[in-house]
Parts: structure tokens; sequence; C-alpha cells
């Protein structure tokens, strides 16, 4: 118990005690009829200041049994309700779940903020135009003091909070916006370290975000192909930037191929025009594979690119190719328009400096952009959770800060598979989670859409604090309805006859019904937290609040000015609140935003021009062609093994495939293939005349191992 609770006991016992020592006085005495004629308020206070007989003994028993009664209290078993005992928090209730100190803004209870401190998440259900933005969203923003990171549709967020962080809480502040020129720059390709030993390991796991292995087999084959054909690229792009002939090659055919995704786009579409090869030779570019037999020969791919390109071009069939090529092309074809090519040009900020030092990002897509950035916000937030949970802050004292993920819109990116896996541990790398979603059935929605029902329950169950606002949806009040609980109230009745009577009886409530739920009022919502009780708070609308709207003025000059010369930056209690328009203002004249660069194709230009000058340090310190690593025989044969197995297992998904479509064939010739779900070149493919038999006998990724073990010996040689 507390000391306020125990004062509480012991003044509740001092006051029976008194009373009760006066009852007990007369009994002593033997004087019980006497009690009624002689007593009065101050009878225990005479007789203990007189010393009558027996007057100490009553007061001492007196106090013994008020004593052990007030505190034995406390501990008598209560009444179990028989159908619940469901309230709202009070403020004692409020108060003894730590929610008035520093974390995540959740809203307001009795005129003061709540916030969720620790390192547990917050999730919020809200629908369109129910104030998530300016009751969550933009508080925490000009609140929260540690790294964040933000899906800002609309860019509303960024217009609102961006000046404060970075002019205020000295923050970097970034905002990535890939449809438009005005926005700095991520290149998802610049984490892949080429050179470390898990450079094969980074490059799959950066394939599987572009070429997921979902779906039905016929997907998944195509997609694991393409995996093959996206490493083996990658490896050819990185082998051309880094010897002196890869660079000379590309200057020569004028192609400003960059280690982006981009470049590797322009890659797989082969080089085009003709060269001089030592002066005496012409050769033809027109395709791809001509491309790598080319650069094949001239020593400028290495081992790695050859492996992993092999189950391409191993395959015979022209269609089977076509379809290979079509899968590769689905993800990678957006980044050829220019504002995509180049927002992710360069690198302005790095994932791997959000807890080393304090900055924020915001994704700035707008609405109408909504759908085409479905990809890029999945490889941004899949890549962002990978590079920050490669390390744990107990390991490497430079991570110091926490991270926000402010994920409006959570849907906006299609299924986040590396997010759910991660959910229940990226606490521990100092990851936060503020989850934002219309509805349980946008959560629950099948992949690539949403989680599916038991991936939405996986997510919500791993964050401990869960805000509703408003619901619009049947479905979402009647859930909230039943997590609020139920509780037991008296049902009266009354006979009407003659005699009268009547009976009471117990029954459920809950403690909100559905209907009530979606009556509630526009500033209200509901709070729940693990082991507490729920709470009936107000949103915390920054515009109504002087802590928030005094943030504002810090970096408006045209907000202060409202307060003319009384204004001071420590001392801002008495000052005015600006209003709607004078807010609106301050944002259209940008006083409360930060300057963003303007990217143009001049950048990429001078980027090459530096790349293709022949006396440049980094050109002179590159090899003539590649230079392999070195390995022992036996880890070269290592990784045959290792691709042997792959493809092996590649050729028993297509046997089984085959199978299938043999028994669909044979119930119904006329029955075409269903469920198919792939792009239309794949399609085709599996439908032609010649598509899965001639997929098994010739082009199942499987390579010619009397080839590989001529190429190791000519290699171990």
């Amino acid at each position: 118990m507390k000391k306020m609770q125990i004062g509480f006991l012991i003044a509740i016992a001092l006051i029976i005690g008194y009373f009760l020592a006066s009852v007990l006085f007369f009994g002593l005495n033997h004087s019980f009829k006497k009690l009624p004629e002689i007593w009065y308020l101050g009878l225990t206070f005479d007789m203990l200041i007189n010393g009558w007989s027996k007057a100490y003994l009553a007061y001492f028993i007196a106090n013994l049994i008020s004593f052990t009664l007030a505190f034995l209290l406390p501990f008598l078993p209560k009444k179990q309700s028989l159908h619940g005992d469901a309230r709202f928090a009070n403020a004692n209730d409020v108060k003894k779940m730590d929610l008035y100190g520093d974390g995540i803004i959740i809203g307001k209870f009795q005129n003061r903020l709540l916030r969720f401190g620790g390192q547990q998440f917050v999730s919020l259900g809200a629908p369109t135009r129910s104030g998530k933005g300016v009751g969550i969203v933009i508080p925490n923003l000009l609140d929260w003091k540690e790294s964040a990171v933000v899906q800002d549709i609309k860019q509303e967020c960024f217009d609102f909070t961006s000046g404060y962080r970075e002019k205020i809480l000295g923050q970097k502040v970034y905002l990535f916006d890939p449809f438009n020129k005005r926005t700095h720059r991520y290149n998802p390709l610049a984490y892949i370290d080429m050179a470390s030993d898990n450079a094969d390991g980074q490059l799959t796991d950066f394939a599987n975000i572009l070429y997921p292995m979902t779906g039905d087999s016929t997907t998944q084959f195509f997609n694991q192909l393409a995996q093959n054909l996206f490493i083996g690229i990658c490896y050819i792009v990185h082998d051309l930037l880094n010897s002196k002939g890869g660079i000379s090659l590309l200057k020569a055919l004028n192609m400003e191929i960059d280690f982006t995704l981009y470049g590797i786009l322009q890659m797989s579409e082969g080089f085009k025009g003709e060269v001089d090869i030592d002066g005496n030779r012409k050769i033809i570019f027109k395709a791809f594979d001509d491309t790598y037999n080319v650069l094949s020969e001239l020593g400028l791919i290495g081992k790695k690119a050859q492996m992993r390109c092999q189950s391409y071009f191993k395959i015979d069939s022209d269609n089977t190719k076509s379809g290979v090529m079509s899968s590769f092309n689905a993800p990678l074809m957006m980044f050829r328009n220019d504002n995509m090519r180049l927002a992710t040009s360069a690198n302005d900020f790095d994932f791997r400096d959000l807890r080393k030092e304090k900055m924020t990002i915001y994704v700035g897509i707008t609405p109408d952009q909504l759908a085409n950035a479905k990809l890029i916000l999945n490889i941004f937030w899949q890549q962002l959770i990978l590079v920050n949970t490669k390390e744990l802050p107990q390991a490497n004292p430079d991570l110091k800060y926490k991270v926000l993920l402010v994920m409006d819109e959570f849907t906006a990116p299609g299924f986040l598979g590396i997010y759910l896996k991660s959910i229940s541990f990226i606490a521990g790398y100092w990851l936060r989670s503020l989850m934002i979603y219309q509805s349980n059935s946008q959560l629950e929605a099948n992949q690539p859409d949403g989680y599916g029902r038991e991936g939405a329950k996986t997510l919500l169950t791993n964050h401990a604090c869960q805000i509703f606002y408003t619901p619009r949806e049947q479905e979402d009040a009647k859930k909230i309805s039943e997590i609020l609980g139920t509780k037991t109230i008296k049902n009266r009745s009354r006979n009407l006859g003659q005699g009268g009577g009547g009976s009471e009886s117990d029954t459920s409530r809950a403690l909100m019904l559905a209907q009530e739920l979606r009556e509630m009022p526009f500033e209200n919502e509901l709070i729940t937290i693990d082991n507490g009780k729920p709470i009936m708070a107000k949103k915390a609308f920054y515009y109504s609040d002087r802590y928030f709207m005094n943030k504002f003025k810090e970096v408006s000059p045209s907000l202060r000015a409202i307060d003319g010369d009384k204004y001071k930056i420590k001392v801002k209690e008495n000052g005015k609140i600006p209003n709607r328009n004078q807010l609106e203002k301050a944002i259209q004249n940008g006083e409360t935003n930060i300057e963003v660069p303007i990217q143009n194709i001049a950048n990429i230009k001078a980027y090459f021009k530096e790349l293709y000058n022949d006396e440049s340090s980094r050109y002179k310190n590159l090899p003539e062609i590649v230079h392999e690593i070195d390995e022992t025989q036996e880890e070269y044969e290592k990784k045959l093994r290792l691709q042997r197995d792959k493809d092996e297992a590649i050729k028993e998904e297509t046997q089984k495939l085959y199978e299938q479509q043999i028994v669909e064939q044979s119930s119904n010739a006329n029955k075409s293939v269903e469920n198919i779900d792939t792009d239309p070149v794949a399609e085709e493919t599996i439908n032609d005349s010649d598509s899965i038999e001639e997929l098994m006998a010739q082009n199942a990724s499987c390579p010619n191992f009397d080839e590989l073990d001529d190429e190791r010996q000519d290699y171990s040689e």
C-alpha cells in the first residue's frame, strides 16, 4: 500500500476507535442502560482526561479493534462479479500506469498529456478524416526528441514539423519523395557491401524483397530464377565498375551504368553499339546475351556473376527465357522514370546512422502516387529494419538513440514480411513502432496487400498500447466492444398485479455497446494498455494546446509577432495562441519546414564524367580486369554443390507443377490452367505447348556440371 492509503486507514481507525471507546466504557462498567442518557460527542475525551474507571482500557480495546479491522479490510476477498466488473480507468488508475512521463503521446486525460514510455509499441485504429494527424502524428513529431522515420502521406507532417526538428531539436532532417525532383536521395543498393564475405547473403535478402517467394508454384518458380538473375547482374555491374577494362568499355559505349536499381535494369537490357578491341577487331553488342558472352570473353565478369547467371543461360526455350526476364523486369521498370532515377541515384542519409545520431526522415508520398509508391515504400521499410537489426545497442556504445517509426497508412507499402517476422524483437534494437491503420479489415486483407487474419492478430498483439478513434465499420465496433469487456448490472423487475412484489437479478452489459462506440464524440478516444483499465481519453489536438503552439512560435517569425515585444523564448505561458489562418499562412510561407535540394540530370552527368576520368586516383588504383577473391578448390566445390542443391529443388518443384497440370488436363482437356498469378509473359510461357515439359527437360535452372568441372579446373589452375 502507498503512504496516502496508509494515512487514510489510520485516520479512519482513529475516528472509529474514538467513538467505540465510549461504548466500551459503559460496557466495562456494566452501565449500558445509561448510554443513551449520558453519551455526548466529547465523552471519550472527557473520560480520558479525567481518568475515569477503565477509560484507558476501553480506549485501548477500541483502537485495537478498529485498527485490526481497518488494515484487514483491504485484504479481504472481494465478491466476484457474475458477469465481470469492467470499468474505465479513473485518475488513480491512470497514475498507476505511469503515463505522465516521457514517451509516445497517446492522448489527454483531465487536460494532461498522456505518454506511453518504455520500449513497447503503440497502434492507432483511425478511419480517414478522424484527426490522426492533428491528434497523434504531429504532436509526437513536435515532442519526440530522438530519431524518427515518418511515412508522411500528403507531406503535411514535413510542412508542419521539419523546421522545429531541425532548428530547435538540432536534428538532421531529410525528405524522400521519389516522384519529385525536390527530394533527398536514397539508393537501396548502397546498403549492400559488395566487398564483404556476406555480399551474397545481403543480395539474397534484397532479392527476396523484390521477388518474394509467395503465390503459387509457377510464380515462385519464375521469381526464383529472377532472383538468381538479379544477383548475377548486380555482380556484373560491380565487376565492371571495379576494373579499368570495365570502365573503359562503358566509356567507349557511352553507357551510364552505376550500382543503382536503374543501373541494374539498364544492364539487363545489354549494351547497344560496337567497340574496337585492340584496334584489330570490332565487337557488336545487341542484347543482354551478347553482352554477357563478350564480357565473359574479356575477363570482365567474375565467378560469382557466372554462377548466378548460369541458371538463366541454360534455358533453351525462348518463351521461358522471356518469362524469366519479364518477371525480372516487373519490379524494376518504375526506376526508369526520371524522378525515380534521380531520387535513387545516391544516398543523402544513412539508415545505419539513425541510432548513432539524432535524425528524422520523412517519406513524403502524395496521395495521387500512393499506388505507384507501393514497391519503393516496401523496399524502404524492410531495408530500414534489416539494417537496424544487425547490432544490439548493448554491443555498440555508438548506438545511443531510440528510433520512432511513425507508420501512417500502415498498409500502403503492402505486406512487410520482415516487419511481421521481427515485430516481437525489434524493440530490443531500440526501434519503436507507432502503427496507424484505418480498420481491421485493412490489416486482415490477404497478401500482398495485407497480412491475413493471423498476421493482423500477431501485429496487434505485439502493440501493448492500442488507441481507437470512433469506428465506422460495425465489425470494428464489435471487436472494440469485446476488448473493453462487460460489467455486471442489477436488473430489477416489479409485479404490477395484486400483491405487488418484485425481484432483482444480475445481468451482463458491455462497457460500451457497438452502437455507442460508433456514436462516440469526435474529440474522444479509447486507450487500452496491457494490464490496465481502458481509458476514455481526449485526442491531443496540437492546435488547441498552448504547449504545441508555442513550438510553432519558436520557428515562425510571423507567429511570434502575434505577441509583439512581449514574446520571450523561455516565458510563453501567457502568449496568444495563433488561430488556424495565422498558422496556415506561416506554413505556406515555409516558416515551419526546411529547404530540400532539387535533383537534376546534370548531377548524374557529372558523376559519370568523374567516373570515366582516366586520370582520377580511383581509376589508377583499379585492376585491369576482375581479380577473383582467393578461394581454395574445396571452397569452390562447396559453392557448386550448394548451387546444384538449389537447382535440384527448382527441378523438383517444376516436376510437381507438371504433374499437377497433367491431372487437370486429363480431367478436362478444354479447361485452361487456373489461378496462375504471374505476369502476362510468364503466363503465356506456362500455357505454351512446349512449356512445362520443355522447362523440365531443358531449363529447370539445372547447370551443366561437366562444363562447370572444366571451368573449376581452369579456375584452380
